[in-house]
């Protein structure tokens, strides 16, 4: 038997060092509870620096093409916490004021300088756990305002990366698949491990790291994520008072969006304010809780300058390079219907065009794609808008389509045609959502004319318009 075991010496002296190793073990790591202090009613100034790098990726040809691109970009606004949503969302509304809201964007030798318009600086965001819903109470976006304003790391959800219990330093905490979809503005996530960590703190701040995979999707179309980032929590003020996130995408080719291999940079400064500079009680009056959901439509000018209209965000401008606006819709990611919009030249003033002619005119442009006409219209609307609505049927390579075109032409001789095309089976889907689109149609008033846009009236039959039957 070995020596060890037959001296009970040995074993004496193990047990002794094992008390005096537990009697000096260090004590348990300090937890520390970190939950933010935020309000109903506490106002935030808050800086974004956005820099973003990479390729774009295109359809051409049939072919994917890769762009160069990259996009500094630069928001500062004043964020009020109005209260919770009085609806079921259990969400969030905020109130903005942005003074300042810009990017330049280079895309090969192209660049594109969105701003947001002097008249749209009140934005308010409702945050719910379904989506982060941005709007003006002054009146609609344009998309590229709405693009310009909604990114990743959304300063109303940045609270929400803080631990919901005690940590102490080293602790780690997952954070959910719906946090991440907000934070990053995705649609959905359907796997992630994102994680932060407490990595040091003192009486001051409390200092964290975030990392880890996102796969989700937008508007319909796969995107893989790999997310770093550092943020930074202010112990007496109880907030967030900075985060840097390092975001890198790549996004599938899209029905309506392009694809990406980008390399995102931002960071956010966040610093509470006292009192308001530019979100007085008096101008949030008007933004109750318990009101319904603003109106969301988004505004698109024709590229001629001649009308303009509103639509809902599930349409998207394809081109407007050219006097022809080409625009899809998309529901739930699925490509619905394409219109395209145009203004041809003025008739003459108080003469029309006749509805017989427009169906002429129609039947003519679609040849021998052509099946038959299954409604026409015709109705004048409050402000003397002659209007016709004519929907036809036929195939083109023998599947079935239908086309639906809407004329407008006002008593001074203008006038703006539609044109809408998807296949019969998605009618039901595509709904309303044309005579919606047309119903908002205001012509521009000339230079040097007199009285305000006459818009078409909403409650009447909408704008059609005369298109190539071909789908893209």
């Amino acid at each position: 038997m070995p020596r060890s075991v037959r001296n009970p010496g040995w074993m004496i002296l193990l047990a002794a060092s094992c008390m005096l190793s537990a009697g000096n073990a260090a004590p348990a790591a300090e937890k520390h509870r970190l939950e933010s202090s935020r309000r109903p009613g506490d106002l935030t100034a808050v800086r974004v620096e956005l820099e973003v790098g990479g390729e774009l990726k295109v359809v051409a040809d049939g072919k994917v093409k890769p762009l160069k691109m990259n996009v500094m970009g630069k928001l500062a606004y004043e964020e009020k916490l109005l209260g919770v949503l009085a609806d079921k969302s259990a969400g969030m509304r905020y109130a903005r004021h942005y003074d300042q809201a810009e990017a330049k964007i280079n895309i090969e030798n192209g660049e594109i300088l969105p701003r947001l318009r002097d008249e749209r600086r009140l934005i308010v965001v409702d945050a719910a756990a379904v989506q982060t819903l941005l709007f003006s109470p002054q009146g609609p976006l344009t998309r590229e305002e709405l693009d310009l304003l909604d990114v990743p790391g959304n300063s109303v959800w940045l609270e929400e990366l803080l631990p919901a219990k005690p940590v102490a330093i080293g602790d780690q905490w997952r954070h959910s698949d719906q946090l991440l979809a907000s934070l990053l503005g995705l649609d959905a996530v359907s796997q992630s491990d994102v994680t932060s960590e407490l990595k040091a703190i003192d009486a001051e701040n409390a200092r964290f790291e975030l990392s880890g995979e996102v796969h989700g999707a937008i508007g319909g179309v796969a995107t893989e994520i790999s997310l770093k980032a550092k943020y930074r929590f202010d112990r007496k003020r109880r907030r967030v008072a900075w985060a840097g996130l390092l975001v890198k995408e790549k996004r599938s080719v899209g029905h309506v969006a392009t694809g990406l291999d980008v390399v995102a940079k931002m960071q956010i400064a966040l610093s509470p304010r006292a009192e308001p500079k530019h979100l007085p009680a008096s101008l949030l009056k008007r933004i109750s809780l318990d009101s319904p959901a603003q109106p969301t439509t988004l505004e698109c000018q024709s590229p001629t300058g001649k009308f303009r209209f509103q639509h809902s965000r599930g349409w998207h401008v394809m081109n407007d390079a050219s006097e022809v606006l080409t625009m899809r819709y998309v529901d739930r990611g699925e490509l619905v219907a394409q219109c395209n919009v145009s203004a041809p030249p003025d008739a003459e003033p108080g003469k029309s065009p006749t509805l017989a002619s427009f169906q002429r005119e129609i039947q003519t442009g679609l040849d021998k794609s052509f099946g038959q006409f299954i409604q026409a219209s015709e109705s004048v609307t409050s402000a003397g808008h002659v209007v016709y609505r004519v929907v036809a049927e036929g195939k083109v390579s023998e599947l079935p389509i239908q086309w639906r075109y809407y004329l407008v032409a006002d008593d001074q001789g203008r006038q703006a045609i539609y044109a809408f095309t998807l296949e019969s089976e998605l009618a039901a889907q595509l709904g309303d959502a044309d005579q919606e689109l047309v119903s908002t149609l205001e012509f521009v008033k000339r230079p040097g004319g007199s009285g305000r846009p006459t818009p078409v009236d909403a409650a009447t039959p909408k704008v059609s318009k005369k298109v190539q039957a071909k789908r893209r």
